[in-house]
């Protein structure tokens, strides 16, 4: 059982059992008390207490297979037991307990539920309070209804932000799952349809033309290994969904596409914007290990920039073209900078060719050796 034991929970049930303090004083105060009672009610306290704790905090988990309803009355009809109990020491005072009854209910049961135990649970108590002690009105409702109803409304609002927090949990997995869909779809559509197509044409041409059909052969090996490179990293950046997670996934894939890479300390982290500059990096060098033809890259981070640069072929017209007609992921990179007030530099000089995110007004671009 204490493998399933959720401490936060415990611990937020702790601090409302400050309130037992008053009543238990009380008992070991007051003269009118035997000594048997004072003992008997620090035992059903600390006893009720412990109860309180493990409840809420295995009440998720434990035990495995039952209905989280069953586990809730089981729970419930514990605590209940404990408090009748402390009727020889407690006498009418037992009602303390009923708001416990009730936090339980309102923070594990949905609203309408709720309610409806809490408001049974005061009546059948307030009978023979009533009858037997005749306590003061106001303080009967407030003990047996007031804490409650408020526990109630606690409860309600903290099962609201739990459901909301879920919901968003669900929302990012959905995301995720779009994401990765569709680069898998980006990444594996193309190039295997290319290696299908090139298979073809070199089964056709290996006994006519053996020299072509091995130049397609070495094509096929050559998208073969930038397919893998691609999945490699994007598996990276699933592991690793960070800053440091792309920078690991890039290594990667320049790596194994052949291109010497020379890249920041992983430990290194742009000072804000953690989700724009990971973006614009898996952008950048996916950009250069497909389109450049590049035996090197150099990445560049500052606080407030993001420098990418090969030793490529540059932007082909197709690609400058498109570019300006805001077709490529390049273009998309341009919006999503300017959308927080930074900009994206594209620049081709001695033979290299330099895209520079930056933020805050950096316009220098880092010449690389």
């Amino acid at each position: 059982m204490m493998r399933n034991f959720r401490p936060r929970d415990a611990a937020f049930a702790a601090v409302w059992l400050i309130f037992l303090l008053p009543v238990l004083l009380q008992i070991l105060l007051q003269p009118s008390y035997s000594t048997v009672q004072r003992t008997w009610a620090v035992i059903i306290t600390a006893v009720f207490c412990a109860a309180y704790l493990v409840s809420f905090g295995t009440v998720h988990d434990y035990p495995r297979g039952w209905s989280h309803n069953h586990r809730v009355a089981i729970r419930w009809v514990i605590l209940a037991l404990i408090a009748l109990a402390a009727v020889p020491s407690h006498g009418a005072w037992i009602v303390v307990f009923v708001p416990y009854l009730g936090a339980l209910i309102a923070f594990t049961l949905p609203l309408k539920t709720a309610a409806t135990i809490i408001a049974l649970t005061g009546l059948v108590a307030s009978i023979p309070v009533w009858v037997y002690d005749r306590p003061r009105f106001v303080d009967l409702a407030i003990i047996l209804f007031g804490w409650p109803l408020l526990i109630l409304a606690l409860g309600a609002l903290s099962q609201r932000e739990d459901t909301e927090t879920a919901l968003r949990h669900d929302l990012d997995l959905s995301q995720q799952r779009e994401d990765i869909a569709s680069d898998i779809h980006d990444l594996l559509g193309h190039t295997l349809t290319a290696i299908n197509l090139k298979a073809e044409v070199a089964r056709r041409l290996i006994d006519r033309d053996p020299t072509k059909a091995a130049a397609e052969l070495e094509e096929i090996s050559s998208l073969s290994r930038l397919s893998l490179a691609e999945v490699r990293s994007t598996v990276t950046r699933m592991k690793n969904p960070t800053f440091a997670g792309e920078i690991q996934a890039a290594r990667r894939i320049l790596e194994t596409a052949g291109i010497q890479a020379h890249l920041p300390e992983t430990l290194t982290q742009p000072r804000a914007h953690e989700d724009l500059f990971s973006w614009a990096l898996r952008e950048l060098t996916t950009n250069v290990v497909r389109h450049s033809g590049a035996t090197q890259c150099w990445v560049i981070l500052t606080e407030d920039s993001l420098q990418v640069t090969d030793n490529g072929n540059g932007f082909t017209e197709d690609a400058t073209q498109a570019l300006a007609d805001g077709l490529t992921g390049l273009a998309g990179l341009r919006h999503r900078a300017e959308a927080v007030g930074g900009e994206v530099i594209t620049q081709r000089a001695e033979g290299v060719t330099t895209v520079l995110l930056a933020l805050d007004g950096h316009r220098l671009i880092q010449q690389v050796r």
